[in-house]
């Protein structure tokens, strides 16, 4: 009775967090079912603490993702290195790099292309060597079948001088410290004894051409030193020196330089490509695209569309702030940091 009492108790106290993740060393059974799908419990339709919870589309797992802002990239963050960005570059594509970490990997991806090229060229020189030397096989074969001929030699009599080979010919002897455990001199013993190690079969990995240009690990573009374009960001407060200024939070490193306020995710910028300066999506629609030029140049310079650049924005954590298609990212086979 005590320990029923005790468990009751227990069970009173835990009450709509027995349903929640929790410290215990064993998983319940609402604990199961969440981890067997997509998302966080918390957000199950119709309540996850009721028999209606909708499992299949807000469990754990991977199926679904929520992102909250802690899972975005800041604006001005290197998207290698994902920190604020000591001397920040962008790309024609708005994605923003530190100037060493970009240069570093474009020299490090050039170096990986070389390799791979030679790679390439030893495996299309071996691949050449090979089809000759079976040509050449194939040739003197056809010499000894003529020899043969002309001498009146049947083909027993011609294989009977060639030297003998059991992958060639279509045995099979399996071996163990000198005895001989298995010998297959069928046809078929490719077939029938492929454990036999010299009749193992053999995958052959070709590597296909490398692709000589240096992409972007971001959007896959092709990536060119003189396409990197300096910003040029104002600071929140001059005062401070740039590792004063880099050790801010996000919101309170950079400002717009014309309508003062904070540059972040929720406050996207753009580059003004002439000028290096960047400012606010909002002040570019409202101020700048009236006029197309640009303020921050000594004269104020004419502005094509190219010219003005959005900084690549991953998202706020909210639906209606982040932009999907931002997030993705294309799949290229480059070397990892």
């Amino acid at each position: 009775p005590a320990g029923s009492s005790a468990h009751a108790l227990a069970a009173a106290v835990m009450g709509k967090h027995s349903k929640n993740n929790n410290e215990r060393a064993f998983f319940s059974h609402a604990e199961r079912q969440a981890a067997k799908y997509g998302r966080h419990s918390s957000g199950l339709l119709g309540g996850h603490n009721t028999a209606g919870g909708n499992f299949v589309d807000t469990g754990w797992g991977s199926h679904k993702r929520t992102l909250d802002s802690d899972a975005m990239k800041d604006l001005d963050a290197c998207s290698l290195t994902l920190v604020p960005c000591v001397d920040p570059v962008i790309t024609p594509k708005g994605v923003v790099y530190d100037k060493q970490v970009i240069y570093q990997y474009i020299l490090d991806r050039k170096a990986e292309i070389e390799r791979e090229l030679r790679a390439w060229t030893a495996q299309q020189e071996a691949e050449a060597a090979g089809a000759a030397s079976e040509a050449a096989r194939a040739a003197d074969q056809r010499v000894e079948e003529f020899v043969a001929r002309q001498e009146g030699l049947s083909k027993s009599d011609l294989a009977s001088r060639r030297p003998s080979d059991p992958s060639s010919s279509g045995g099979a002897v399996g071996a163990l410290m000198g005895r001989t455990l298995v010998e297959d001199t069928g046809k078929h013993a490719a077939d029938t004894s492929f454990w036999v190690p010299q009749l193992t079969p053999q995958s052959k990995s070709l590597l296909d051409k490398p692709d000589g240009v240096v992409r972007c690990p971001i959007t896959n573009e092709p990536l060119k030193l003189k396409q990197l374009y300096p910003l040029s960001f104002t600071r929140a407060d001059e005062s401070l020196t740039s590792a004063e200024t880099l050790a801010k939070p996000r919101n309170e490193r950079y400002i717009c330089p014309l309508s003062k306020k904070a540059l972040s995710n929720t406050n996207p910028a753009a580059f003004l490509r002439p000028s290096g300066t960047v400012v606010s999506v909002s002040c570019v629609d409202s101020i700048i695209k009236k006029d197309m030029v640009d303020p921050f140049t000594d004269p104020p310079t004419r502005l094509k569309e190219k010219d003005i650049i959005p900084l690549r924005v991953e998202g706020t954590g909210f639906a209606a702030k982040t932009d999907e298609k931002a997030l993705k990212v294309t799949k290229t086979d480059v070397m990892g940091f």
